[in-house]
């Protein structure tokens, strides 16, 4: 048995060493998480005004813009996310006057999902990394890994924000070629469904709360930023979907003081959008304009 056993761990240990060494290298690449993460260490006493949410406001809002901004979106951040993340830093963030917090029409059907919780645990330390879990090391996600790697091996850019955390590279010169009326039917018709979609809108009324009460209790103005999506996906989101998003809002914004509603549901032209949701570099600038405007110093 002792034999067997030795064996095993003989044959075992080069696989252990590989892993340890390819998550090592893994974790060694920069992206838009580690790049964040430091901004926030370095400069969160600067900052002014600071946008949560999704690849909405990742691509979305351009913090360039607005006053003393960061733009602490990133893909498929839910709000439970980005309450963590505003509780982590809010208590260094000493000039902040604002939040900003985009929501699309998907916002509520959106949960921590396995594939990028584990940025999170891993590079904005968020979530505990021990005991261990699939979250704990990048290398258990296969798909992202060999994706980040890929990226890393052929020079591209794996980081993909700008110095204030907005996505680049969004134009409309390398706008996906696209059916946007089939498209769009196909992203709002799979954001709903059922009961499962309304168990997610409960947890996120519920971490929504949080954050504006952590504004609220803080002195800050929290601004909700309905965003918009190109017409032809608007018209096939189903009107449950609509509802809930606007009835979320009415009772956040009824609830807390601090809460302001900025409705750009209709908002822009084709031409300001990068794919049937997500708008790119122009339009972001254009909607962020109008924002400013909007907010007060």
């Amino acid at each position: 048995m002792r034999t067997f056993v030795k064996k095993i761990l003989i044959y075992s240990l080069p696989i252990a060493l590989l892993t340890i060494g390819l998550e090592i290298y893994i974790e060694s690449i920069p992206n838009s998480y580690t790049f964040k993460r430091q901004y926030m260490e370095q400069h969160a006493s600067e900052i002014q005004t600071l946008v949560l949410g999704s690849s909405y406001a990742y691509d979305g809002i351009d913090a360039k813009i607005l006053d003393n901004a960061f733009n602490l979106a990133n893909s498929s951040q839910c709000f439970e996310d980005d309450y963590r993340l505003l509780s982590k830093y809010l208590l260094q963030m000493d000039s902040l006057k604002a939040v900003v917090l985009p929501l699309s029409y998907s916002s509520l059907q959106m949960v921590s999902s396995s594939n990028r919780r584990v940025y999170y645990t891993i590079y904005m330390d968020i979530y505990p990394r021990w005991p261990i879990s699939k979250y704990s090391f990048e290398c258990f996600n296969l798909e992202l890994m060999l994706k980040k790697i890929g990226k890393h091996l052929l020079r591209e850019d794996v980081v993909r924000c700008d110095s204030l955390g907005q996505r680049v590279g969004h134009t409309l010169t390398n706008r996906p070629h696209t059916d946007w009326q089939g498209t769009a039917q196909l992203i709002a018709n799979d954001r709903f469904i059922g009961k499962s979609a309304q168990e997610y809108a409960e947890k996120n009324r519920y971490w929504l709360r949080r954050i504006a009460l952590e504004c609220q209790v803080s002195g800050v103005e929290l601004y909700i930023v309905k965003m918009p999506a190109m017409e032809e996906y608007r018209q096939s989101i189903p009107h449950e979907q609509i509802d809930t998003m606007n009835d979320m809002i009415e009772w956040l914004s009824g609830k807390f003081d601090c809460v302001n509603v900025l409705d750009y549901q209709a908002w822009g032209s084709e031409s300001d959008f990068w794919n049937a949701t997500h708008l790119n570099t122009a339009g972001a600038r254009r909607l962020t304009m109008g924002m400013a405007a909007e907010m007060p110093e």
